[in-house]
């Protein structure tokens, strides 16, 4: 199952960087800037957006959950600090090591779907420049 998530992962990213505009078709509401006489729209990437919006309980449909890591063996709140252990290992290894904070026993993996989880290790690579590689 390990290798189906890291696989996944992998495709996931893959078709990112080889699709950017499938992911990243609106644009932000007032992001707009002046360049040269031309008007140039930030492009809003979709994957972290989603992402972000599952983690944060945002997302319709998607239970909102409490995301903790395990460090050294304790479970810690995600934030910058708890995950910077993580920092350039692989998805693999931070997807084994996430839980649910109100049930410490529960992986995270068991209670979302593969997309979703996908969608959210995505978004904390991003946001905390974790540079997570496949295995």
């Amino acid at each position: 199952m390990n290798t189906k998530l890291a696989q996944l992962a992998a495709a996931l990213l893959l078709s990112i960087s080889l699709i950017p505009s499938a992911f990243a078709s609106g644009s932000y509401g007032g992001g707009s800037s002046y360049n040269s006489g031309r008007i140039q729209q930030k492009q809003v990437d979709q994957v972290y957006e989603t992402g972000k919006a599952i983690f944060l309980g945002r997302q319709r449909g998607v239970e909102k959950l409490s995301y903790c890591v395990k460090v050294d063996g304790e479970l810690a709140p995600v934030k910058r600090r708890s995950v910077k252990a993580f920092k350039n290992t692989s998805y693999n290894e931070l997807a084994q090591n996430m839980f649910n904070c109100d049930q410490p026993e529960t992986k995270i993996t068991n209670q979302l779907s593969r997309d979703n989880f996908l969608y959210v290790v995505y978004y904390l690579n991003k946001r905390h420049k974790l540079n997570l590689k496949s295995s």
